[in-house]
């Protein structure tokens, strides 16, 4: 899927909250498809420490706990910490 279709998903409030976290962390990967390096890659490409902190907890949240709670975060948090990721991989 592409950035765009996973960043509606989750925005979609349809949407259970755990899907729309994973949707946000789905985006996020689509910037970095590396999973074992996506931490540091997002680290070298500029994306500030606290960020790459929470795409560190989001991606042991999918890969640990998900679909189960607690979230890493709330979805709007996981929207806007994908949107910043986006960003910073775009080169804006």
């Amino acid at each position: 899927m592409r950035y765009e279709n996973l960043i509606a998903d989750a925005r979609d409030t349809g949407l259970t909250e755990s899907t729309r976290v994973r949707a946000a962390f789905d985006a996020i990967y689509c910037c970095s498809p590396q999973l074992e390096s996506l931490v540091q890659s997002l680290a070298m490409r500029g994306l500030n420490t606290d960020d790459v902190s929470l795409v560190g907890r989001l991606a042991d949240w999918v890969l640990n706990v998900a679909p189960r709670g607690p979230l890493p975060m709330s979805p709007s948090e996981a929207v806007a910490l994908a949107e910043r990721v986006h960003k910073v991989s775009a080169g804006k």
